[in-house]
């Protein structure tokens, strides 16, 4: 009795870990799959409808006729539980040799321990097959799971050793981006190699985009830059996912140009404007995500692309976005996270994308010398043989910034005359709209020429006046402003040197900025005494006379900044960029300011006074929405 008993309990196990052969990744994942509380904010049973964009993604894992998964993904959005599924399903489900490859060995182990033992431990089928690790001979090590029917190795790019191993019929490919060249190789044509022996292969590439590379030799001019994902992406069948609206129903691609929100104040209740106009909020997601669908833009033929970002992601709100944009405007490490992480978009070197014409378009009238949006204003001064060439620009709140004056004082540097005039220019008082004056805050000053005794003389009398000596070091990754001065000469003087490349990675993502708000950059269409434009072609050309470009050296690329054309100005360029380093090393706070510029608005001048405070900055207005004749909701704004 007892050993029939043992033998019906045993036999129950081995049945319940049998799933029915038609199950697809997606319902293999409802019905089998549980999340570890160490995982997931709602550890428990899987549900796809909680993230129903991954439910075409898994079952795309299942089908024969699919050989290759491409999936570009933002962070928050199900991408490495969805990997995840893949794998349990082909350790329960249809049990095959698999290899998951992580960029370095440190994340490999990572995942091994943090997401592959607890999906194993929490999941009851996964639990049976795969042996305790405990056991002497298990085949459950961090490298490695055995199962019955197969084997999952856990492998990284760099070893070039472990992904020429044996024959996988699975390969999955995590943060495909990150991964470097093996000494045999592109690690991914290596991975793949490992699939040939089999007929019903599939590889699976997943990844949140980094760096776009330049096109393979032999592409067009025009080729696009692209990160290796997207370039993997491109091959495909290139799906978006079409999600539709709640008040009209016409199906659309959310997309992070249409998140709109009112003030910076009031970031936090961003909403989204649908292509006919019609405001969305939050709490309409789910619905939409519930009953939205995948849709192609190239024929299938064995690939299939997916690409989604933290916009459909039901775990982050329009607002979250939006702060997370706002805070994004503050130095260009943190943009190029937010455009990564949050748009699943690669980062690519923005200047030799910016058109002069382009910018000349976005010419403006200012209302005043100086718009009422300019919380603060800052100079930045290029020496020359025969000049002083000087900047001034206005900075509002989120790094929106206003060209207000540009200009050249000829003369030899080593006489006094000429920095007589620049101390004028940089003293003159400016007046803002609605009648108020300001004057420079800090400016900054390049010693690095033929002059730096004159530079050290002129900043040391202005020292009150937090005028700066500087000089440039185009060192990648090197902070705009340094945390602390060197001192010079003697009597002493400050010195600080600048992170030039810094200072034009974020200026060029600035100008490719292209509405009025965070990071924009304005321009007045204003002359000289001669009638020619202070901001035309020539200025233009030197603001964007250098581009990023990678330079490598044994093997190891660096990202350095150089002139498009050899002997071509660009003293515009240096200037901004010293303007930049001023606000940089001065810190406002910004917030402080915008403030203070509006209490001086609730207390205006008498007629006739010139204010000596800020007023306040213009706040974009809400999109004033007009209801249907025959009842319904929004139907357009204006």
């Amino acid at each position: 009795m007892r050993s029939e008993k043992i033998t019906r309990l045993f036999s129950a196990r081995i049945s319940a870990a049998i799933p029915e052969s038609s199950l697809t990744v997606s319902q293999w994942a409802d019905s089998y799959r549980y999340l570890s509380a160490e995982r997931s904010a709602r550890p428990g049973r899987w549900r796809t409808s909680l993230v129903p964009y991954t439910r075409e993604i898994m079952d795309c894992a299942s089908r024969s006729d699919v050989r290759k998964i491409v999936f570009i993904s933002s962070t928050q959005t199900a991408k490495t539980e969805t990997i995840s599924n893949i794998i349990g399903f082909y350790i329960h489900a249809d049990a095959s040799p698999q290899m998951y490859v992580a960029e370095t060995e440190l994340k490999a182990r990572a995942w091994s321990q943090e997401c592959l033992a607890p999906m194993i431990r929490d999941t009851p089928v996964l639990q049976q097959l795969v042996e305790d690790p405990r056991s002497r001979d298990s085949g459950n090590t961090i490298e490695g799971k055995s199962y019955p029917g197969g084997h999952l190795a856990i492998a990284w790019a760099t070893s070039a050793a472990m992904l020429s191993s044996r024959p996988r019929r699975i390969v999955g490919c995590d943060e495909r981006d990150g991964f470097k060249g093996s000494s045999e190789g592109d690690p991914v044509a290596l991975a793949e190699e490992r699939t040939n022996t089999f007929e019903n292969s599939l590889v699976i590439e997943v990844s949140t985009p980094r760096d776009a590379e330049a096109p393979p030799a032999g592409s067009p001019e025009d080729a696009p830059w692209l990160s290796p994902i997207e370039r993997s992406y491109e091959e495909t069948d290139k799906r978006k996912y079409f999600v539709p609206c709640p008040h009209c129903s016409e199906f659309q691609t959310l997309e992070w140009s249409n998140v709109h929100w009112d003030s910076p104040e009031e970031a936090h209740n961003a909403y989204y404007v649908c292509v006919n106009g019609c405001l969305i909020t939050n709490d309409s997601k789910a619905d939409m995500l519930a009953r939205g669908q995948w849709r192609a833009e190239k024929p299938f033929r064995g690939k299939a692309g997916f690409k989604i970002w933290a916009g459909y992601s039901p775990f982050v709100t329009f607002g979250q976005l939006a702060e997370k944009w706002l805070a994004a405007q503050k130095s260009t490490d943190r943009l190029r996270v937010f455009i990564n992480t949050s748009l699943a978009q690669s980062w690519k070197p923005l200047a030799d994308k910016i058109e002069t014409h382009d910018l000349e378009g976005r010419l403006e009238p200012y209302p005043a010398e100086v718009p009422r949006g300019v919380l603060l204003l800052t100079a930045g001064v290029d020496v020359q043989g025969d000049r002083l060439e000087y900047d001034i620009t206005g900075w509002g709140l989120d790094e929106e910034s206003w060209a207000i004056r540009y200009g050249c004082i000829y003369g030899d540097p080593a006489s006094s005359e000429v920095w007589e005039e620049l101390k004028e220019r940089l003293s003159a008082d400016f007046m803002r709209e609605g009648d108020t004056l300001m004057r420079v805050s800090a400016a900054c000053i390049d010693s690095g020429g033929h002059h730096t005794q004159e530079v050290y003389r002129f900043c040391r009398s202005m020292r009150g006046r937090k005028f700066w000596a500087i000089k440039g070091a185009n060192t990648p990754g090197q902070p705009l402003a340094p945390r602390q001065p060197t001192l010079q000469g003697k009597p002493a003087v400050k010195l600080f040197k600048i992170g030039t490349e810094t200072a034009k990675d974020t200026l060029a993502a600035h100008l490719k900025v292209k509405e009025p708000g965070p990071g924009y950059c304005h321009f007045p269409n204003t002359t000289d005494d001669a009638g020619v434009p202070v901001y035309g072609e020539a200025y233009f050309k030197q603001l964007c006379s250098e581009r990023a470009v990678t330079k490598y050296t044994r093997g190891v690329g660096v990202r350095v900044w150089q002139k498009i054309k050899q002997g071509a100005r660009n003293e515009a360029l240096d200037c901004k960029v010293y303007a930049m380093a001023a606000k940089a090393i001065l810190n406002p706070d910004m917030r402080r300011l915008h403030k203070k510029a509006e209490s001086v608005t609730d207390n205006p001048a008498p007629e006739g006074e010139a204010r000596e405070e800020a007023p306040p900055v213009p706040q974009r207005q809400r999109p004033r929405f007009v209801a249907a004749r025959r009842g319904g909701f929004v139907k357009g704004f204006r």
